[in-house]
């Protein structure tokens, strides 16, 4: 019966080929979460600076506000 055995090896082979193509989709899904893993913290750091800019912006201001009353005779 060689029709079924050419139907079976042919089965086998395209069974091989999504394996491989499967292992290759696997390896890329990796890469992307690894991806946006490390997007995530980068997102985080920049948070993080974003606020400790904003915590010296305040500071300044404040500080500011303080040398602007001295100068015009204001208890602050």
């Amino acid at each position: 019966m060689p029709y079924i055995e050419d139907r079976v090896s042919t089965v086998e082979t395209d069974i091989a080929e999504i394996k491989t193509r499967l292992g290759g989709i696997e390896t890329s899904v990796g890469l992307l979460q690894n991806s946006v893993a490390n997007l995530e913290q980068t997102q985080a750091t920049m948070r993080d600076d974003v606020a400790d800019l904003k915590a010296g912006q305040i500071e300044i201001r404040d500080l500011l506000a303080r040398v602007v009353a001295r100068l015009e005779g204001v208890d602050s």
